[in-house]
């Protein structure tokens, strides 16, 4: 894992912590003076001994909106705090390793970097249920090194398509109002027109829309198509570079906002 992801998930995770310091106070100090693990670090470590996998979790982002969502997700099933995570990374206990194994993959798994004989036994009741079949040994682990026959979640989770905009609009009050704000290299080099048109149908239709009548809202003076696509080329770079996001990401982001929209109107309708 590079330095700039270190520092992101460091950073977050601290952020959660002096944000919710009470939520790290089951994280007493160790039953004895030789235990290696307090007790709810070695009730997450039996997850991996219950599972009989060195794998477990999934983040969907290596971003501050990624891993406070996993955590609200998969937190209290793997009896995982912002604290417990932070410490284990930092003593080498565990680490996060991209999903598939390779590295241009953006999901990212928590793999144990001891071996499972080292954790052998903290698990025993998680394994009980788990053979049981009634549950309650956490959130189900993700393939180790894509081997194992198990896929992700049908439904990954996405960014809120409302979070999308308010960054967005952030971004083009920058480009627009603040004069100081210089252009940066765009992560797709354009070149020619039909390039930066071509980017633009990766997005959502009513993305561009939204992004147009924001730029018209800042900017009395007629811009031209060419003027307006360079500015949602340099939104979307900001995106990529902050929050991880592609024009896919976008896309898929809208996708299911459209869904739930259209959810909410069934449900209402039938009431």
């Amino acid at each position: 894992m590079n330095k700039r992801i270190n520092y992101i998930i460091e950073t977050t995770l601290k952020t959660i912590i002096s944000e919710a310091p009470a939520q790290e106070t089951d994280n007493a100090t160790a039953d004895s003076n030789d235990a290696l693990f307090t007790p709810a670090e070695e009730k997450f470590l039996g997850k991996f001994d219950a599972y009989g996998a060195n794998q477990i979790g999934i983040i969907y982002s290596i971003s501050d909106t990624g891993i406070r969502e996993f955590i609200a997700r998969s937190g209290k099933d793997l009896n995982l705090t912002p604290g417990i995570l932070l410490k284990l990374l930092h003593n080498g206990i565990v680490k996060l390793v991209p999903y598939t194994g390779t590295a241009d993959d953006e999901t990212y798994t928590i793999e144990l970097q001891l071996s499972l004989n080292d954790v052998a036994g903290l698990g025993a009741e998680d394994k009980k249920r788990i053979e049981a079949g009634t549950g309650g040994g956490g959130a189900t682990p993700p393939p180790a090194g894509g081997d194992t026959g198990m896929p992700p979640p049908e439904n990954a989770w996405v960014i809120k398509y409302g979070d999308i905009l308010q960054e967005s609009v952030s971004v083009i009050r920058k480009l627009i109002i603040e004069s100081t704000y210089k252009f940066s290299k765009p992560v797709i080099r354009i070149n020619e027109n039909r390039e930066l048109t071509k980017l633009l149908t990766k997005l959502p239709k009513a993305y561009i829309r939204h992004m147009e009548q924001i730029i018209k809202s800042m900017d009395k003076k007629s811009k031209t198509p060419q003027q307006k696509a360079k500015i949602i080329t340099e939104v979307l770079r900001v995106l990529h570079t902050k929050m991880q996001l592609s024009p896919y990401e976008i896309q898929k982001s809208y996708d299911f906002h459209k869904s739930q929209k259209q959810l909410q109107k069934y449900l209402d309708k039938n009431q």
